[in-house]
């Protein structure tokens, strides 16, 4: 049955909307690996009529090898997205948490590993796959790519996702067709001690773990080689420079997720990589699991996890480094502490035109209940019904701990999580600078 992602839901689009294009194939990805098979699995997951063309007889992964059991150290308590699914299904356990993803890491065996791929595409409804199979041309014709295949076939559409090793479609690519800028040789790539020397952090699509922790704007993955053309290992690629290792196997998989959600936009929209809606994409990939902010106190598990990563990518409240078990410092939301009024009136006063008369004369060290609720309700134009709304919540819909008392202070987590469900400054527009668009 039809999952209602992200997309959609933002768009306002219907089921039966869906439904008149449900018959097409609006992507083709090719390639073998990983990042091949995450790019298909999420356009999949994003309700897109998805064709992956494999090379190979059969799905391959350096986790599927020989015999020997394999263990992963990278990405440590900030397992995410499809890399996460894998995990659970690896252990086949009912529940995602970051328990689960450590005890799977430590043990990988090949068979159960093929297990869990193999899992992960049998349950991709929107998704064909093409095994043997190659490419023997690509022509640009209108808004959509016409692909032969080696097999006779052919396939008319939106976008293209290259997830081969090689980078073996580029050849077919005609020069006309190639856009200007998509060979430029910088990433953007920010370190977490210098997150915040920019707004460009609020765009942030996928967190790499590479010794050191990185995000990765929007403005770093959002680069099609011709148009709705992707190119996952290509010369504008992130994995254009990874070596080929088990500790990498994380990276590819949630880069390939994060090109498979951007084609995915392209082609179910039919519209351009440069009309993508940088807050939507973050949506869809977090309604799959997906990370922008590797907030080290927030667990996997936390049912406020989404919540602190949407006000998080806002600056409204801003992580901050701290050490966690023991480790050098790592960015943590300080779930915790409280807030001062202070923290959170830049951002406000920027998004809510009415919040300058509220802050105009309160400095408030430490902010509590009525505190924020007044504001809430000042900014939204909401009534005394919002405190009753919040009490009768207080444990069941918000799972707060502790009673509710307008007089107690808030956590940061907790601010996080009432501004995110009555202001929701996460669907703002942000611009490829993270500039916000009103």
């Amino acid at each position: 049955m039809y999952r209602l992602s992200f997309f959609f839901f933002l768009f306002f689009l219907s089921v039966s909307s869906f439904a008149q294009k449900k018959g097409k194939t609006r992507l083709l990805i090719y390639g073998q690996g990983e990042a091949a098979l995450t790019s298909a699995v999420q356009a999949s997951n994003s309700g897109v009529n998805t064709v992956w063309i494999n090379p190979e007889k059969s799905f391959k992964s350096i986790l599927t090898e020989g015999a020997e059991i394999k263990k992963i150290n990278s990405y440590q308590n900030i397992d995410a997205g499809l890399w996460a699914n894998f995990l659970k299904l690896s252990l086949n356990s009912p529940s995602y948490s970051d328990s689960v993803f450590n005890r799977a890491k430590a043990y990988l065996n090949p068979r159960i590993s093929m297990n869990a791929f193999e899992k992960m595409i049998d349950s991709s409804e929107n998704l064909k796959v093409i095994y043997k199979t190659g490419i023997r041309k690509i022509k640009k014709s209108g808004k959509k790519w016409k692909v032969e295949l080696s097999n006779g076939e052919s396939y008319n559409v939106y976008a293209v996702v290259d997830a081969s090793m090689n980078s073996q479609l580029l050849s077919y690519i005609s020069k006309k067709d190639k856009l200007s800028d998509s060979t430029v040789d910088s990433v953007p790539m920010i370190p977490m001690d210098q997150l915040y020397g920019s707004d460009i952090y609020k765009t942030s699509l996928l967190v790499l773990d590479d010794q050191t922790e990185f995000v990765i704007p929007a403005v770093s993955l959002i680069r099609p080689y011709a148009d709705n053309f992707f190119v996952l290992y290509g010369p504008n690629g992130l994995l254009k420079d990874l070596k080929e290792s088990i500790e990498a196997v994380p990276t590819k998989m949630l880069y390939g997720q994060t090109l498979g959600a951007i084609a995915s936009y392209c082609a179910f929209f039919e519209v351009k990589a440069d009309k993508i809606n940088i807050r939507t994409l973050q949506g869809e990939l977090l309604a799959f699991k997906g990370q922008m902010l590797p907030f080290h106190d927030v667990p996997f598990e936390d049912p406020h996890y989404a919540s602190i990563q949407r006000i998080g990518l806002t600056g409204m409240i801003k992580g901050k480094m701290g050490n966690v078990d023991n480790e050098s410092s790592k960015l943590i939301f300080d779930i915790n502490s409280r807030v001062s009024s202070k923290e959170l009136e830049p951002t406000m006063r920027r998004l809510y035109t009415r919040s300058q008369i509220w802050f105009s004369d309160k400095s408030i060290d430490e902010l509590k209940l009525k505190d924020l609720l007044s504001l809430i309700k000042f900014i939204a134009l909401k009534g005394d019904e919002l405190d009753s709304t919040v009490e009768k919540g207080w444990t069941k819909k918000f799972n707060f701990s502790g009673d509710y008392d307008p007089e107690c202070f808030l956590t940061r987590k907790q601010t996080a999580v009432l501004i995110d469900t009555y202001l929701q400054p996460f669907n703002i527009k942000v611009d490829e600078k993270g500039n916000f668009k009103y």
